[in-house]
């Protein structure tokens, strides 16, 4: 689990770009990086700030660099019969994984310096990779060894002053397409040149000739900084209208709808998309997409040291479908403060819902596609067929959970050895902490108790004084320890051990209020040693690269939630070499 975690770091600060806290101030965004970028790119990965990348890549240990599981894939690849184009791109990987092994092979390898920007982008359906480097030159000649060694035929060549190398792509004699490395002072480009482009898109893409419209021109990129309060380091986005009104054709001369339509030409498909390509479905599948244009991700804060790392990203689905956006902030329930960042807690979970809510809220929601005009065929069978999915029996299973806001398990610490056991599960070596919040918490538990006789005679002072409730526990399950029931505020608990119950008391001045959705929390500081520990007591044997791995210590934080804007995830994850 900790190696996937902290290997998730390295993906979030690369994948998102990559965010350097600088003294002079975090909104410092170069958007003169979005010139070339055409303002219809159906996405974009943007690095607007540079980052440390060498820095960071000599503080993380080779167990966390995915480095193995690279090295597994090109092997497991090599032993069967692959073709040369095949075989060049698992030279790519391999070299890949050897340039992690230190910054100074990462800088021999593909060139780069110690401040590292990059982008992602179309035109049309064109990907186009950019990033600035201190030796391109390095770069491509990685690449051109690669292709040397898989037998591929590349050429340099020039276009209109742009150093580029050629490397073709074919099958069975065929041309496929060429893929294009071009070096523009310490900016190298990486695109394709494809039977589904023209001159002119390829100009584009390798930044000769500027879009029609750039990106940069636009206020799209500070929109969505602005809107979801990003801090502008690092953006990416999925614009779903442009994708919408690409599938259906609403503007037959955008080019990403014209590379498609070579695309359904060329593998004999040109029919495949005609039920949505007519007025009334283009219309329909705008509508919707404007209702939810975009799906964008984004630093909000990171901070770096030569052992530290804290990052939090935030992807938002945003949203404009006010009905929808209503209907499930009216499903929020409460999550309690142990919840809600990271904590020395081993594992916390939190789940806030409205009870009372959420039949009329699925019904809202239900009801507002059922009933939605629909001209478009396809959406218009879909919509028939939702009609026969009836969300009123969850009304009867809700109404008994009356005011309930949200529940949470929280384990604080853990002794797998006597934990597990064959015989039964001994709960004294834990340490943790169940909750369950409700406007009137007493009344939904005296109404719980008469679903369970056992429980029949257990009264709960009101002034939350805590009862001991080991006698109540199921056969297998046994503790020394004492088990303890106890009604906190609006809070009903159930805990056991010290951490647990100094939480459990702070429950009391609580008050359930709908503040999120979803917390997810993990210590992996305390959770690996169990696991290590677990894997001892099975006879497992354990790794080196397991073992390294308790050298590290990690922690992530996962929310989603429901706001004016969209649907939120935020994540946050630190790590610290030891």
């Amino acid at each position: 689990m900790k190696k996937s975690l902290l290997a998730l770091v390295t993906g979030t600060a690369i994948a998102s770009g990559g965010y350097f806290i600088a003294q002079q101030g975090a909104n410092n965004n170069n958007f003169a990086h979005l010139d070339n970028v055409p303002d219809d790119t159906l996405f974009l990965w943007s690095q607007l700030n540079s980052f440390p990348y060498l820095q960071y890549l000599d503080v993380l240990p080779d167990t966390l660099k995915n480095v193995d599981d690279i090295n597994n894939f090109v092997a497991a690849m090599q032993g069967q019969e692959v073709d040369s184009n095949t075989q060049f791109l698992l030279n790519i990987l391999d070299k890949y994984a050897n340039s992690l092994k230190s910054s100074k092979q990462f800088t021999s390898t593909w060139g780069v310096n110690s401040d590292f920007q990059a982008l992602a982008y179309s035109v049309g359906l064109l990907p186009v990779l950019r990033a600035e480097l201190g030796d391109p030159q390095v770069f491509k000649n990685t690449v051109i060894n690669a292709a040397k060694e898989a037998n591929i035929q590349y050429e340099d060549t020039n276009i209109e002053g742009i150093p580029v190398t050629k490397f073709l792509i074919e099958q069975e004699g065929n041309k496929i397409f060429d893929l294009l490395v071009a070096i523009d002072g310490k900016w190298v480009t990486v695109t394709f040149d494809t039977p589904i482009n023209d001159q002119n898109d390829l100009k584009i893409a390798l930044g000769i000739t500027a879009p029609t419209t750039p990106l940069s021109s636009t206020d799209k990129v500070q929109r969505y900084i602005q809107d979801h309060q990003l801090d502008g380091h690092a953006l990416a986005y999925l614009d779903t209208r442009l994708l919408a009104d690409m599938l259906t054709a609403k503007d037959p001369q955008s080019k990403s709808t014209q590379m498609l339509d070579k695309i359904l030409a060329l593998t004999d498909s040109e029919n495949a998309l005609d039920s949505v390509r007519n007025p009334n479905c283009q219309q329909d599948f705008s509508d919707i997409a404007n209702k939810w244009p975009a799906v964008i991700t984004g630093t909000q804060a990171y901070e770096f040291s030569n052992n530290y790392g804290d990052i939090t990203v935030s992807s938002v689905i945003a949203s404009t479908d006010t009905k929808v956006l209503n209907a499930l902030k009216n499903i929020r329930g409460f999550l309690p403060q142990h919840t809600q960042s990271d904590s020395d807690a081993m594992l916390a979970l939190g789940i806030g819902f409205n009870a009372s809510q959420l039949s009329p809220s699925v019904n809202t929601i239900w009801a507002a596609f059922a009933s939605a005009q629909f001209n478009c065929e396809p959406l218009a069978q879909l919509q028939a067929q939702s009609k026969d999915a009836n969300p009123a029996p969850l009304a009867m299973a809700t109404s008994m959970l009356g005011t309930l806001k949200g529940v949470s398990l929280t384990v604080f610490d853990a002794n797998i050895a006597d934990l597990v056991r064959v015989d039964n599960t001994d709960l004294s070596s834990v340490d943790m902490l169940l909750t369950v919040s409700a406007d009137d918490m007493l009344a939904l538990f005296n109404m719980a108790k008469s679903f369970a006789p056992d429980l029949a005679g257990l009264t709960l002072p009101a002034d939350g004084s805590a009862i001991e409730v080991n006698q109540y526990l199921p056969p297998d399950y046994q503790s020394t320890a004492p088990l303890y029931l106890a009604l906190k505020g609006q809070h009903l608990t159930l805990y056991i051990g010290k951490t647990a119950q100094q939480t459990a008391d702070a429950l009391s001045t609580q008050t359930v209020t709908a503040n999120g959705m979803v917390n997810f929390a993990v210590n992996t500081d305390k959770i690996m040693p169990m696991l290590l520990q677990a894997a001892e007591l099975s006879g497992e044997p354990i790794t080196d690269d397991m073992a390294e791995l308790l050298r590290e210590s990690g922690k992530v934080h996962f929310s989603l939630d429901t706001t004016d804007k969209g649907i939120v995830a935020d994540i946050t994850i630190k790590v610290e070499s030891q």
